[in-house]
């Protein structure tokens, strides 16, 4: 059988940073099916992240309210949240009886999510602005630089790319940036939809004037619709995909439709060949949906949300995200939209070394 690992119902799945009073509850199951504690010598909880092993803390298995259940009780004190910052991460349970060490998820791992305090943003956060005002900003900067006389052309030299790329230390550096995806949006033009060429059906849908948290929303009547990108991926990746959704009239439902190898649009024979995700009913209220897939080849792929058909009602969407991982997190943009305070502070410094100014 194998060994799961669930939160309760009513348990918590994400904590903040400098809150030492929250606490999980996971169960530790068979099938799903509650294990019985009661024999347990010790229980250790173990979390990690892309990174591997972080850090543990024991449980004392005289404190289990009722061991037949199996549930277990993480807090999160100041010892547990010591050097853990911001992000994504995975959570084992490891029970040892006579019988030997049993590890809680057998396959896999459970994640939760430790996000910011309104101080995280003191320091630690660097500030960001967005291209469109940087390149305001830079236009206006431009026009105040002196224009000298046009020296002569030097050398344009050569770059050896491939030596570069396939150095040790630009691989490591590149692992690096693999690995630090979690969380990272891989969809573009996510907050304003203002390139509709970046999205596949784009024309079946229509920006509206309304928004949610600050996001622009799209919204469709089309009985079978879906709005996605195509990105690259490879085999194994883990990709969740995370989206605002409501009606407008009447209810309805929508699939979160995964395809499971990177094919073409058309390519399957009739309808209920497609290899539906989870289905999940769109009510007259915004909420947050999300789902998970394992990539099975290398290529490109359009993770998506596509709502079933024999749909009347109007479907609005904002604030698409499909990153990395199994853990749907908060919206955020693309890290190519978005310019660092610390990038803006060497871009000014170099223009008013030219002689501009740049507020």
């Amino acid at each position: 059988m194998a060994k799961t690992l669930s939160f309760t119902d009513t348990s918590p799945q994400t904590v903040k940073i400098g809150d030492t009073t929250t606490s999980f509850t996971l169960i530790c199951g068979n099938d799903n099916v509650a294990t019985d504690l009661t024999n347990a010598t010790s229980i250790t909880v173990k979390l990690g992240n892309n990174s591997g092993y972080l850090k543990s803390a024991t449980v004392d298995p005289a404190s289990l309210t009722d061991p037949t259940t199996g549930q277990v009780t993480v807090n999160f004190n100041t010892d547990l949240m010591t050097s853990l910052t911001a992000g994504s991460y995975a959570i084992e349970v490891w029970v040892v009886d006579s019988t030997g060490t049993s590890i809680y998820p057998s396959d896999g791992s459970t994640g939760f999510t430790i996000t910011n305090n309104i101080q995280s943003t003191n320091g630690s956060v660097i500030t960001t602005i967005t291209f469109d005002d940087f390149v305001k900003e830079l236009n206006k900067a431009a026009s105040t630089i002196a224009k000298g006389d046009k020296g002569d052309k030097g050398d344009t030299g050569t770059v050896d790319n491939t030596g570069l790329i396939s150095a040790p230390a630009f691989q490591s550096l590149q692992a690096q940036v693999n690995d630090s995806a979690v969380g990272t949006n891989l969809y573009t033009d996510t907050k304003d939809f203002d390139n509709p060429t970046s999205w596949y059906a784009s024309s079946l849908w229509t920006k509206i004037t309304d928004t949610y948290n600050g996001l622009a929303v799209m919204q469709t009547t089309q009985d079978w619709n879906g709005l996605s990108q195509y990105i690259q991926v490879k085999k194994g990746d883990v990709l969740t995909y995370s989206v605002y959704a409501k009606n407008i009239s009447g209810t309805g439902t929508s699939n979160i439709n995964w395809p499971l190898s990177n094919r073409t649009e058309g390519s399957y024979s009739t309808a209920t060949t497609k290899p539906y995700g989870s289905t999940v009913t769109i009510t007259d209220s915004w909420q947050r949906i999300s789902g998970t897939t394992i990539v099975t080849s290398d290529g490109y792929l359009r993770p998506r949300l596509e709502r079933t058909t024999g749909n009347t009602n109007t479907l609005q969407i904002a604030g698409i995200k499909v990153e990395k991982g199994s853990l749907a997190t908060d919206w955020c943009p693309n890290p190519s939209e978005i310019l660092t305070k610390s990038d803006y502070a060497k871009i000014k410094a170099a223009i008013v070394a030219l002689g501009g100014t740049l507020s």
